[in-house]
């Protein structure tokens, strides 16, 4: 496992990225939470802001880890392409990756759950809809290493979802639709990993 991690921070830009991820991240949507709290009232809203601010972080990240690796003529970590154990480095970045993000998810979005008793489907569902949207916002985001790419379409993703989870509140569909989606990521991940493997391998023979 210290192996795969270690693959995996191998793709941050620095050390203070590590700390930024792995403490300052969660600390701040839980502090936007607290302060939200005190000015409004609605577990809805407050659960809303965590998975939006949740995603748009996501998102925006991954721009200094993996952007551009879905792209073959993107020449990111060109020097890494210089080892013979590159494509086993990235098959442990990216597996690290999906597990810290999962890791993550659930964390962030679980701890204030429970703290705002929100109801358990509301809470499966904005933990499986979160991580959709992410997934799905990667598919296309890894095909840009630019940050205006990232962060035009971060916002369009953040307010897509805003809709998404408006309607589905309105339709009371909370359970049915967390399968689904839980079930599309999956697919999405698989395909996605392909997709860049292929790319990497493609890449890294030239």
């Amino acid at each position: 496992m210290k192996n795969y991690i270690e693959s995996y921070h191998m793709f941050f830009p620095d050390k203070k990225f590590r700390f930024l991820l792995y403490l300052v991240y969660p600390i701040t949507v839980w502090t936007i939470l607290y302060v939200e709290n005190i000015f409004f009232d609605g577990n809805f809203i407050l659960a809303l802001t965590a998975a939006s601010v949740t995603i748009a972080v996501e998102c925006l990240a991954d721009f200094f880890v993996f952007a551009g690796y879905a792209r073959k003529e993107s020449g990111k970590n060109e020097y890494l392409k210089t080892s013979v154990k590159y494509t086993q480095l990235l098959k442990s970045a990216f597996l690290s990756d999906v597990i810290r993000r999962m890791s993550s998810v659930l964390l962030i979005i679980c701890v204030p759950a429970a703290v705002l008793k929100i109801p358990l489907k509301l809470t499966i569902y904005l933990l499986f809809s979160v991580y959709f949207f992410i997934t799905a916002a990667l598919f296309i985001l890894r095909f840009f290493d630019f940050s205006a790419a990232y962060n035009f379409i971060t916002l369009i993703i953040v307010i897509l979802y805003m809709f998404f989870s408006i309607f589905i509140l309105d339709k009371n569909s909370f359970v049915v639709t967390s399968i689904i989606l839980f079930i599309s990521s999956l697919l999405l991940i698989a395909i996605h990993i392909n997709i860049l493997f292929r790319v990497v391998k493609e890449g890294y023979y030239d």
